[in-house]
């Protein structure tokens, strides 16, 4: 996989062997029989590089590096904010496995630092607190708390580069599984309506040649509520479905374009929102116009597929605060 990190480090907007093998990646990843398909690597190409360029930009606007120290606890307003305190930090450093992995790695020199992705969960809840107006304490006003949890270092690498290479090369594969989800749902729509079109001819032909005696007794047990005119009814319903389905002469070419589709809007897969706002001393957001002490602080949130949300930021780990 080195041609991936160093076609996603270095350039995804012109052709070359890379993008080529590239196409190859998404297509054993998803179906190796478009391969079948005339032209499929031409057809690939132009929503490929569309999906590459926006990893590139999206991973490439990851803040950081932010450092993680007990240093930076006092000096910077987001680690304050990411972590309640500087003993948490020290447990999260201390107790990630992914850095001691990399720490265990021989390495020509021991490491001085490492760099990583600080993934996390933002959480707002209400509460009730002190405000202070002028002179006068107000109590019981409502106020939105801000705290991260479930923290977590990922892709620990002797480098910023390669952090962020390993980060997009990640979400590429990612952007892969989700079309190769996509397909597997096409397959599996047709299965369950050809499964169910063979269900309902079975129990019509059985109402159908059910006379008297025990053949009645076998159909009634087999269909007990369907009277010929329901099946019938569900039968050209399920008839109708599968017509709309590609012919499966075509089901290649179906799933070439739904590969297109997902590679054309790779900002449905992944996007990042920044939010800032004024946090004080205890994670309490501030009014812009409030003049209380607090910091202003800019999270990225990254979304994935719409249903994954998750604050991230590139981290640089001075290695004696892992100790």
């Amino acid at each position: 996989m080195k041609w991936l990190l160093e076609l996603l480090g270095v350039n995804a907007t012109q052709s070359s062997d890379e993008l080529a093998e590239a196409v190859e990646h998404v297509v054993e990843g998803t179906e190796p029989r478009l391969r079948l398909v005339p032209g499929y690597r031409r057809k690939l190409l132009p929503p490929l590089r569309k999906a590459l360029t926006h990893i590139d930009e999206t991973v490439d606007r990851f803040p950081g590096p932010l450092e993680l120290s007990r240093k930076a606890y006092i000096d910077e307003p987001e680690v304050k904010a990411f972590f309640a305190t500087p003993d948490e930090l020290d447990s999260v450093l201390q107790h990630s496995s992914e850095i001691s992995s990399l720490l265990d790695k021989p390495h020509e020199t021991p490491l001085q630092e490492a760099w990583a992705l600080l993934c996390t969960e933002k959480e707002e809840k209400h509460v009730l607190g002190l405000e202070l107006a002028g002179n006068d304490i107000r109590r019981e006003v409502s106020q939105t708390a801000v705290n991260f949890h479930d923290h977590k270092i990922l892709a620990p690498a002797t480098t910023e580069d390669e952090v962020r290479c390993g980060i997009k090369k990640c979400i590429f594969d990612g952007l892969i599984t989700y079309a190769l989800q996509h397909i597997v749902g096409l397959k599996s729509q047709r299965r369950e309506l050809e499964d169910q079109r063979r269900i309902l001819h079975a129990r019509l032909r059985a109402r159908q040649a059910a006379g008297n005696g025990l053949s009645s007794l076998i159909a009634a047990a087999s269909t007990p509520a369907q009277q010929i005119e329901e099946i019938e009814s569900h039968l050209r319903t399920t008839e109708d479905r599968l017509r709309q389905l590609p012919a499966n002469e075509h089901v290649l070419e179906t799933y070439l374009e739904e590969i297109q589709r997902i590679f054309n809007r790779p900002e449905d897969f992944i996007q990042m929102n920044v939010s800032c706002f004024r946090l004080n001393h205890m994670g309490i957001k501030v009014d812009a116009h409030s003049a209380d002490a607090a910091d202003t602080v800019c999270f990225s949130e990254l979304e994935i597929a719409q249903v994954l949300k998750r604050v991230v930021t590139i981290v640089h780990i001075p290695c004696a605060t892992t100790g």
